[in-house]
């Protein structure tokens, strides 16, 4: 439920005071005539009193897109990019330990539903910007799996109330392993909020919303099924607006055979860096080449990329050179998780059939990816153009469509519409922290998996051979033949904020802590903080 700000104030006594004057008449000699005495002056009024002195305002929270009661901006919802609100907050109660941010609102049935879910916020912290990534540990919200900024995609009519409510806690809350709920926030806040201060914006959708059009719906509809990742989806009059981390819940990383020890960590394509897909393609009158990098994003929110490596397939075919693990995907030079071939264990929760007639992901510009097969069963057939073909679809756009195959490009080898600005624009996406940790070489048995005793990802191989790797790229330490893991694990709380205090990690917003052992957990480097 929505709750007001607590005001925190320091009574203050009143004081007067009054001066009383006594003014004397002076009689004098004359004429025989008496001269009466003047009347005595009117006391004057007495002092105000002072003003009680002021105590500390109270603990308060703001946005620059509105004071409370305002409109939320479509920008900030489902009919535009889907992005995180910028919020500001000053005059804390004393002894604030860390924060917690909720937003809600009271749909018909009077239930609670959250939209963000936001907690380990640091005590130093005094704002999110807009977009704001790495400021806390995200909960879900109640449209879905995804543990993200939820933007408002309210169906029924009339305005919405949004309320944000920042919690100013005495320790961090207690909560079970797993994802968090807004309910189960809100339950273990109770007993530590030293204070709350709200906002409250509305918004208002119609059936005339631009997230409500159908071509918005193809996409929207495409992703709710995904069991490995969950992206949110925001559309305006051109685009949608696919959101994600880049991680997902299968497998990643096993069964590589040629390494260069990148990891998969989370990635911030949300709100204005969220993929844009255009939303009403067309076929043009000429293709657009796709050299290297991403071609298109999944329906579970992990990038997918051409076949060739960084700077073009004269470098080579990942998938033949053993770069991808059983799922067809890697970690990238940004530590980014994303596939080069078809996305074989997302296509595994499903029927092989489902995919003839429902998209598993969506191109740059704008057509359809499919399965092995056409709507109607029959192998697809991929013309000499760019792979694809306009054959019918089902639930998707007509016109073009892409299907997954298992020889080269295996995806698309060209767009055969107009690809969105992301597709020059790419390289603004990406963020690397790092330089590549060792040249490119051959390994076995390699395993990602989680620590349960501390909560570390620990990416494990074997070498056969010696190999030299790097943290900086200008040390290196020299590993010879065995088993090694790399443990890694993001960082949040006064923990990651005295890091982002730092001059060299200025303007950055999440770190990675970095532990490199041996098999049996000797230490083969330094542990490092990596920062973007």
């Amino acid at each position: 439920m929505p709750h007001p700000s607590t005001i925190f104030s320091i009574p203050c006594g009143a004081f007067a005071a009054a001066a009383a004057l006594t003014l004397a008449a002076c009689g004098g000699g004359g004429t025989t005539d008496a001269v009466p005495a003047p009347a005595p002056a009117p006391a004057p009024a007495p002092a105000p009193a002072p003003a009680p002195a002021p105590g500390p305002a109270g603990f308060s929270l703001a946005s620059p897109l509105g004071v409370d009661g305002s409109e939320l901006p479509a920008d900030y919802t489902c009919d535009g990019p889907g992005s995180s609100p910028p919020l500001a907050w000053a005059n804390p109660p004393a002894g604030t330990r860390e924060y917690a941010l909720l937003m809600s609102t009271l749909p018909g049935d009077g239930s609670i539903k959250y939209n963000w879910v936001l907690y380990n916020i640091a005590a130093s912290r005094t704002a999110l910007a807009r977009d704001a990534f790495g400021a806390g540990t995200l909960g879900v919200g109640s449209d879905g799996p995804m543990a993200a900024y939820q933007p408002p995609c309210s169906q029924g009519p009339g305005a919405k109330i949004y309320t944000w409510t920042l919690y100013a806690l005495s320790a961090s809350p207690t909560l079970a392993s797993g994802p968090v709920t807004g309910a189960q926030l809100e339950a273990a806040l109770a007993p530590l909020t030293l204070g709350k201060a709200t906002l409250n914006l509305s918004y208002a959708r119609t059936a005339a919303s631009s997230g409500s059009t159908a071509p918005c719906a193809l996409v929207r509809n495409s992703v709710a099924v995904s069991t490995t990742g969950r992206p949110t989806v925001g559309c305006d009059a051109s685009y949608a607006y696919i959101g994600s981390d880049g991680l997902t819940s299968h497998t990643m990383m096993d069964g590589i055979t040629a390494t260069n020890l990148q990891v998969p960590i989370a990635q911030n394509f949300y709100g204005t860096k969220a993929w844009r897909i255009p939303l009403n393609p067309a076929v043009a009158a000429t293709s657009t080449s796709a050299v290297d990098g991403p071609i298109g994003m999944a329906i579970n929110g992990v990038p997918i990329f051409n076949p060739c490596k960084q700077g073009g397939c004269q470098n080579g075919d990942t998938k033949v050179l053993g770069e991808l693990d059983v799922c067809n995907g890697h970690a990238g030079r940004a530590d980014d998780y994303h596939y080069h071939a078809a996305p074989v264990c997302l296509m595994a929760t499903k029927p092989a059939s489902y995919w003839d007639t429902h998209p598993l992901g969506w191109a740059l510009d704008g057509f359809a990816i499919y399965g092995y097969n056409n709507a109607d069963g029959s192998p697809a057939q991929r013309d000499g153009v760019c792979g694809g073909n306009t054959n019918p679809v089902s639930n998707g756009p007509a016109g073009y469509s892409y299907h997954v195959t298992d020889a080269s490009p295996y995806v698309l080898s060209c767009f055969r519409g107009t690809p969105s600005p992301d597709l020059a624009g790419q390289s603004a996406k990406f963020s690397p922290m790092r330089q590549p940790p060792v040249t490119p070489f051959g390994v076995s048995q390699m395993t990602l998996t989680q620590d349960p005793s501390d909560g570390y990802q620990v990416l494990q191989f074997t070498s056969a051979r010696s190999f030299t790797t790097t943290e900086t790229g200008s040390d290196s330490y020299a590993n010879g033949p065995g088993t090694y893991r790399i443990r890694y694990q993001r960082l949040a709380g006064a923990a990651l904020e005295t890091l982002l205090a730092q001059t060299a990690n200025k303007g950055k917003s999440a770190c990675w802590n970095f532990q490199f052992t041996s098999g049996a957990g000797t230490p083969t480097q330094p542990t490092i903080t990596y920062c973007r």
